[in-house]
């Protein structure tokens, strides 16, 4: 199910002109749907386990998921106002001549935390925390440790390459390929994404929620906000 939701996500994400699974008119509500299969096959996992670790393991991860969905939702909310659309292909589009990043620092910022969450990387890695022997990763072992972490990785690369179609302008780019373009973007910001996550400390499942209470949701409330004034005053590709 983890894998499933992965490769389903590649489906809508544009790496170059024509090279695209499908250009859905709801791609990016659709990106938000099929990622989180890998959230209920990691909950699944854990309660299927039927260990005290494991199990402990599945209450976490959907708490998790309860912590970074509103704001990661918000930080989509922002870009597809700019572009009026959720078509990744449109998104792509709409910046052909300024990133996304550069008119939404704050809402490119709350997709990287957002991100992390989502892909459960370090400073959210309590799911899988020593205390709890690993979690789900602790009570797998031989091609289901490797499925489980391959998934995981999936997972990363998707999250960052949807920042890139989001805020960086996709496989858009001079004189190299698309793909390059996307490529290089996707993998800068997995790079970024993990760098930045080793520089803060662990945040517990407690930490995460009220992270997301008390200073993601209000930080993406501002930013569509401060996106309909952009919009408002003529600026951005709807203008």
């Amino acid at each position: 199910m983890a894998l499933g939701g992965v490769a389903l996500a590649v489906v809508v994400i544009p790496f170059g002109p024509g090279l695209i699974g499908r250009d859905l008119g709801v791609g990016l509500f659709y990106v938000i749907v099929v990622v989180d299969f890998v959230v209920l096959g990691l909950a699944l996992a854990g309660w299927g386990a039927n260990t005290p670790e494991a199990v402990e393991a599945c209450y976490r991860i959907v708490a998790q998921l309860v912590a970074y969905v509103v704001p990661l939702g918000l930080a989509y909310v922002g870009v597809v106002m700019m572009a009026g659309s959720l078509s990744t292909v449109a998104v792509v589009a709409a910046q052909r001549d300024l990133w996304f990043a550069v008119l939404q620092p704050a809402g490119f910022l709350l997709y990287l935390v957002t991100g992390l969450m989502q892909s459960y990387r370090a400073p959210f890695l309590e799911p899988f925390a020593d205390s709890i022997g690993g979690g789900v990763l602790g009570a797998a072992g031989g091609w289901s440790a490797l499925l489980w972490r391959v998934a995981l990785a999936g997972v990363l690369f998707v999250v960052a390459a949807v920042g890139a179609v989001l805020y960086l302008g996709g496989p858009s780019g001079p004189w190299l390929p698309g793909w390059a373009w996307m490529l290089a973007k996707t993998y800068a910001l997995m790079a970024l994404m993990l760098g930045l996550g080793r520089c803060v400390r662990p945040f517990s499942t407690a930490g995460m929620l009220a992270l997301s209470w008390k200073v993601l949701i209000p930080a993406g409330l501002v930013n569509v906000l401060l996106v309909g004034g952009l919009i408002l005053l003529g600026v951005g590709p709807r203008a």
